[in-house]
């Protein structure tokens, strides 16, 4: 957020230039369900937490060709607010390769709603971190409006929420899109195997997904084995419930920016056996956001 002297948001680190002929690739039809783009010149809301780099659909094109990623989801920054104006242009480059995830006000009319849905929109996003759009207050309101469209509410909490998550997913009249792990605290043994059985309370009831996405805001350091353990015990019972997504181009990171060709050998790594692999790059996403 703009402080009391009116300085700027700090400025996110850009990511890491794209590999030339990296050394992993996902399998052919790929879905990236979790990634940004961004537009000079487009205003930002006031109050947000980071100030993004100029990231543009033909950046995340380079690197979806780079790693093998067919088609993608964009998903409404915090930074944009609920002017889902960027998005919507990056939609219409390439309407049927690229899916939307939009942030919407609370009272948007139905007419709206199938304004987005025409677009290429699957989805809104419900972030309870950072400020500039919809909070959990919101859900109960928006969720029987999205209904008829087969529409779906991405969730961005701290793994805290959870078990309420599952209470709120046994009852919606929309399946829940969890993201990057559920915030799980990767970083407090004590807590962790509770946070990771509360996610899969709320995989076990039909109506939650959560993406496998951005392990490094997770932790204060790369932690490959427990990842691994994590994704073998989310997708044990669960792997028509699981997605993948990039997170690039990793906003919010001021210190050090991962590598990509890391961060997919280690999706690639979580993801081994072969059946499971194609569920949660390919079939999964492709229920989710295109079978609609």
């Amino acid at each position: 957020m703009i402080d009391r002297a009116g300085a700027e948001p700090p400025l996110c680190l850009p990511p890491r230039p794209t590999i030339p002929g990296p050394t992993h690739s996902f399998p052919a039809g790929t879905v990236d369900t979790h990634f940004h783009v961004f537009e000079t010149g487009a205003p930002l809301a006031p109050q947000r937490n980071y100030t993004p780099h100029m990231i543009t659909l033909d950046d995340w094109l380079a690197f979806a060709a780079a790693f093998g990623i067919e088609r993608g989801v964009l998903i409404q920054p915090s930074v944009y607010g609920s002017d889902n104006t960027v998005l919507l242009k990056a939609l219409a480059m390439d309407p049927e390769r690229l899916r939307g995830v939009a942030v919407v006000d609370a009272n948007a009319s139905a007419s709206e709603l199938r304004r987005l849905h025409a677009a290429g929109v699957r989805g809104i996003r419900i972030n309870a971190r950072n400020p500039g759009g919809l909070g959990l207050a919101d859900f109960d309101r928006v969720a029987a409006r999205l209904a008829p469209l087969g529409w779906h509410i991405q969730l961005l909490v701290g793994w805290q929420s959870l078990d309420i998550l599952r209470s709120s997913a046994s009852s919606s009249p929309v399946p829940l899109v969890v993201d990057h792990f559920g915030l799980l605290p990767v970083d407090d043994p004590a807590n962790l195997p509770a946070a990771v059985a509360s996610l899969r309370r709320a995989l076990d009831t039909g109506s939650c997904y959560v993406k496998l996405s951005a392990p490094y805001r997770l932790t204060s350091g790369r932690r490959p084995h427990e990842f691994a353990e994590i994704v073998r015990t989310l997708v044990r019972g669960h792997a028509d419930r699981v997605l993948w997504g990039s997170d690039w181009p990793h906003t919010e990171l001021f210190a050090d920016m991962p590598c990509d060709d890391d961060l997919v050998q280690e999706a690639l790594t979580w993801l081994a056996d072969h059946d499971v692999r194609r569920r949660v790059l390919i079939t999964n996403p492709t229920r989710l956001y295109w079978d609609r």
